[in-house]
């Protein structure tokens, strides 16, 4: 947490630019049931796919605030938006149906513990829940630090379920500790003017940006060593791979028999960047291939 509290002012900006679009999405629902005469949890939760773009440019600040990086608010609040709206969109459309689903079978649950099976029934589902809540921690995450397909997501969250079960239940247990501590200052209210006055301050000043912190925290940890580090040194040994190619296309079969003789695990600088001979001998013999195939002709 050292780093959220070092870029405090920040951070705070963040929040802010994040209320704006949070406070015009609740004012019209609010207006919504204020006209119908109806309110309830569920229309309310609407809330959450509507604002998914806007969730990936905090997620991003709080994923570079992470990796410490800079982070400048505004700038990388856009660009968080910019670059991942369409898929927050999507997995926030998820979301919003598979809490709508969760939400009816626990109320048919609650209503039906005298039938047999129901308690069974009603683990099952929540330990459901649990399960695509843990890969929803490790997909955010991975959305918006590192640049992965929508399948190589969906595939290294749910393997990062069990790699990294011990983070996701310390984001759980942090998540419910704050919910926690934020509802009892809540029902410490005399009135319910002071109730949503207390609830305005607390989301306006840190509690979006603390929640998005505290979920890319605890997951970045197990997804840097499973994802991050393996994804960089493959990406590291593919452009070596291309850079090779290039140096073979202008490097003479003279110059590649000069450095091809000695051990061969030693290592040798090839146009500036320092390759085992082995690598070199191989060079060699494709280079010789080409051009006996080309005499050929």
């Amino acid at each position: 947490m050292t780093r959220y509290f070092e870029n405090i002012g920040k951070v705070t900006l963040a929040n802010l630019l994040y209320c704006i679009p949070l406070a015009v999405f609740l004012g019209i629902v609010m207006l919504i049931f204020m006209v119908s005469g109806e309110m309830n949890l569920l229309g309310a939760s609407v809330v959450i796919p509507l604002m998914s773009p806007f969730t990936a440019g905090l997620m991003y600040i709080c994923g570079k605030l992470t990796a410490k990086r800079e982070i400048q608010p505004y700038r990388d609040f856009i660009k968080g938006i910019k670059e991942n709206w369409k898929f927050f969109t999507v997995n926030g459309i998820v979301v919003y149906i598979v809490s709508l689903g969760l939400y009816v079978t626990l109320a048919y649950f609650r209503e039906n513990l005298d039938k047999p099976m129901v308690i069974f029934y009603l683990i099952m589902s929540l330990l459901a829940g649990l399960f695509f809540l843990f890969m929803e921690l490790s997909m955010v995450t991975m959305a918006v630090s590192v640049e992965l397909k929508v399948s190589e997501l969906l595939r290294n969250s749910v393997m990062l379920v069990t790699v990294g079960i011990l983070q996701h239940l310390k984001t759980l247990v942090w998540l419910l500790f704050i919910m926690a501590v934020v509802t009892s200052v809540l029902l410490m209210s005399n009135s319910w003017i002071i109730f949503f006055v207390v609830l305005g301050v607390i989301t306006l000043l840190f509690l979006p940006v603390l929640l998005s912190y505290i979920c890319i925290y605890n997951s970045y940890q197990t997804i840097e060593k499973a994802v991050i580090k393996p994804y960089a040194e493959e990406k590291r040994k593919t452009d070596i791979k291309k850079e090779l190619a290039e140096n073979e296309k202008t490097i003479t079969i003279e110059e590649l028999e000069m450095l091809s003789k000695g051990d061969k695990d030693e290592y040798v600088s090839l146009k500036g960047r320092m390759v085992k001979r082995s690598t070199v001998i191989k060079m060699l013999e494709t280079k010789k291939n080409i051009q006996n195939n080309i005499d050929d002709i």
